[in-house]
This record gives C-alpha cells, structure tokens and sequence, in this order.
C-alpha cells in the first residue's frame, strides 16, 4: 500500500467572505469532495498543507480529518496566487479505495547519463510526469527514471520503457511511443563529417572566374 500522511481541516461556513476571512487567518480555504462527501468547504492550516504537499504532490494518500470526520483523500489541485505566490485554494478529492482513480504521477530521473557526461550531450526531460489510472492503494509516490540508459547521442527513453504493470496502471493521455526525456547533441561522427557546401561554392567561383577568363580573351582577340 502507498504511503499515507495525515492532515488536519476544519469546516467553514459557505458565505461570500469565507475564504477571504480564512487567508486572513493564515489558512488556506477549500473544499472536500468525492466519494461518500457532499461538496464540504473546509480550511486547512497554511503551513502544514505547504509541508504536507512538499511530501505528497498531487500523488499520495492523506489522512484527512475534518473536525472528527476522516477520509483518505488526494490533492485534486492547488491553486497558487499568480502575483504573490502563494497557497490560495486547495481541492481535496475522497477516494473509494476499491475502485480505480485517474492521479498525475511525478517522474523522478535518477543516475547519471554516459552521453551527457562524457560525450557533451544535453539532457532534455520532455515530461515531468504522466496521467495513470489505477487503484488508489497502488499509486506511486513518482516513477523512477534510470537516465544512465541514455548512453549515445540522441538516445531516448519512451512511455514504453517504463515497465510498468499493465495489471495494475492503465497509461492515459499519451501513448507507448511518447518521448519522456533525451539526449540531445551532435555524435563525434556527426562532428567528422566534412560539409560539402564550401566545395560547391568553391566549384561555383571556379567556373564563374573561368568565364570571366574566357570573356576577357575574346574581347582581347577582338
């Protein structure tokens, strides 16, 4: 079973100043959902939700108790203030652990790629995480990406190259081919290769002097 973490909220009337008034009072206001809960505006304590979410992401069980009332539940979203950055509004979705959730899953790439680190290659993370649908006792915290796989230039690793159970995660939104990270940069070979443009200018300029060449003779001659 994934790991859980505990968190505490309390319930908040539904007027129009409500979450105004629970900023002011250093919490975040939101709203519990989903299996079993009728739509419950709740506030949460600025800080712990901050440490707490540092742990979970959107990815992992929390232990919500609300005024005595408990329910494991994820964070739906979290929205932050486009100004001044901070925590405005928190979604907490209930989950029925027996049926399958849709939850967006961090990638973590881990280890050292040999084609950025000895051959000058750049490291490109194309995703920083994927949709899966699974039950909510077998969501993971991340997926761990191995990027020392990523030996030559132009080397990738693909939604594929997970390995994940089909049994148990159902990959949404992307299919097997999709690209998750590469490495960019030009091979020694591709550096060794000589360019054919200069010769053909050079060829051009050859023939357009010997015309000229020619031009000036037979004005000569004339």
């Amino acid at each position: 079973m994934s790991e859980t973490y505990a968190l505490t909220a309390t319930k908040r009337e539904s007027t129009k100043h409500s979450a105004r008034d629970a900023r002011q009072s250093g919490s975040v206001p939101g709203i519990v959902y989903g299996h079993g809960f009728d739509p419950t505006p709740v506030s949460v304590d600025y800080s712990e939700l901050l440490r707490t979410y540092r742990k979970t992401g959107t990815a992992a069980i929390i232990d919500l108790d609300i005024e005595g009332k408990k329910a494991k539940v994820l964070i739906h979203q979290l929205d932050v203030h486009p100004v001044r950055g901070e925590l405005y509004h928190v979604d907490f979705q209930v989950l029925n652990l027996k049926e399958v959730t849709t939850v967006h899953v961090p990638l973590n790439f881990v280890g050292e790629s040999p084609a950025v680190k000895n051959h000058g290659g750049t490291f490109i993370a194309n995703h920083s995480g994927i949709d899966i649908r699974c039950l909510p006792t077998d969501i993971p915290h991340d997926i761990e990406i191995d990027i020392s796989a990523l030996v030559e230039m132009h080397d990738h690793i693909s939604v594929k190259d997970l390995g994940l159970d089909p049994e148990k995660f159902e990959i949404m939104g992307i299919d097997e081919e999709t690209v998750l990270c590469s490495v960019a940069g030009r091979s020694a070979t591709e550096e060794d290769e000589p360019s054919e443009t200069p010769e053909t200018e050079v060829e051009g300029e050859e023939s357009a002097e010997e015309g000229g060449e020619d031009a000036a003779k037979e004005e000569g001659g004339e």
